[in-house]
């Protein structure tokens, strides 16, 4: 579990952490150095020391930044320098693209779970929102879209289900003649046409009155 990290707001105490850590900074600096050959530097700005602290050393801080640094081209070194304010933006549209796509994943569970509810009986559609049902009807023309290129398919290769890859949404199987197959293997010409129905039906409730 990654841990939280946020400003100590006691003074004292933060003064206190401050040098706590300071050692163990130079240590992790030092550690990479010494057993991978890299060169490494540090420099500090802090409120309890009135000088830079450069670490390890004041020498190594100017050999890694004009031997090293200053030698990259200006465009290769912003690419890889980012202030506060860019970390933190960066990170604020990573939170925001990962939200968006959980939302966008639950949304269409939502919308088949609705869908199967509808199938089965047990969900009005005239009793759903507007927002549900323009979900509901994207869900079921893809649903529809994915078991007409199917059939289209059997029917053009003359092939078993079984020699084909599987249905992009599984929960129905269908056959060579176009019959859809339940779960348990039972079957239901009325499937497409149900869903059909329903996508015409919610249409109609998007629909405004005139």
């Amino acid at each position: 579990m990654k841990k939280k990290l946020s400003l100590i707001e006691n003074g004292t105490s933060r003064k206190k952490s401050f040098n706590k850590r300071k050692p163990e900074l130079m240590k992790e600096l030092t550690e990479p150095v010494t057993l991978c050959d890299v060169k490494a530097c540090a420099v500090i700005y802090s409120p309890y020391n009135s000088n830079r602290e450069a670490l390890p050393s004041r020498e190594c801080v100017e050999e890694v930044v004009s031997e090293e640094f200053m030698e990259v081209s200006r465009n290769d070194r912003n690419k890889s320098m980012m202030d506060q304010e860019a970390l933190l933006r960066e990170r604020i549209e990573k939170e925001q693209m990962e939200l968006k796509k959980l939302r966008d994943e639950n949304r269409d569970l939502r919308a088949r779970e609705i869908m199967w509810g509808c199938l089965g009986g047990n969900i009005d559609v005239h009793q759903l929102g507007e927002k549900d049902l323009q979900d509901l009807s994207s869900v079921i023309d893809n649903y529809l879209n994915s078991v007409t290129s199917r059939i289209e398919i059997l029917k053009k290769n003359g092939e078993s289900s079984s020699s084909l890859p599987p249905l992009v949404v599984p929960d129905l199987n269908v056959e060579e003649d176009g019959t859809i197959l339940s779960m348990d293997g039972s079957h239901h010409q009325s499937e497409t046409t149900r869903l059909a129905t329903i996508t015409t039906t919610a249409a109609d409730a998007c629909a405004p009155n005139i």
